[in-house]
């Protein structure tokens, strides 16, 4: 196996911090946006002992495509406005659920789990006032994805999150 250098570390986690937070609030935004978060989530597969675990606001959310009824009992026009985000590095060599072939060679960065720590506030169209929210995610590598152009897909999902609005 070989090591992932610090400076690969951390340009990788990042990247996919950042292109976690641009998009996935930007999907909270959205006035039919629910019925798109289920793809930010890993899979929920037979073959593979990795599950998504979800909690919003002290509730666990059974399954990602729930979040589509979550989102659409929020009143129209709420917005998640993201103030600031940091990532770390959990683990540098993340293999749980990969597939057999994808066990080896780490140098690009691309087996690791990174834990994503969002801030932020919550503007309700019928109230004087924002909420603050804070968001603590852990992604993991989408092992879905195995050719070069496939673009289209997440190269991270979230695993487990804990989502909670501040009182």
């Amino acid at each position: 196996m070989t090591d992932v250098s610090e400076n690969t570390e951390v340009k990788v986690a990042v990247e996919a911090a950042d292109i976690f937070v641009n998009s996935y609030y930007k999907t909270w935004n959205k006035e039919n946006g629910g019925r798109e978060l289920a793809q930010f989530y890993v899979k929920v597969n037979p073959e593979s002992p990795l599950k998504p675990d979800i909690t919003i606001n002290g509730n666990i959310v059974e399954d990602p495509t729930d979040l589509d009824g979550l989102h659409r009992s929020q009143p129209s026009k709420t917005h998640y406005e993201v103030e600031a985000f940091d990532c770390q590095v959990v683990n540098t060599n993340f293999t749980v659920g990969a597939p057999e072939a994808l066990l080896e060679g780490n140098s690009a960065g691309k087996k690791m789990s990174i834990l994503v720590m969002v801030s932020g506030s919550v503007k309700y169209p019928d109230a004087e006032e924002t909420r603050g929210f804070v968001d603590n995610v852990l992604l993991v590598p989408n092992w879905d994805i195995t050719k070069k152009n496939e673009k289209e897909k997440k190269k991270w999902l979230v695993q487990s999150q804990t989502f909670r609005l501040v009182l």
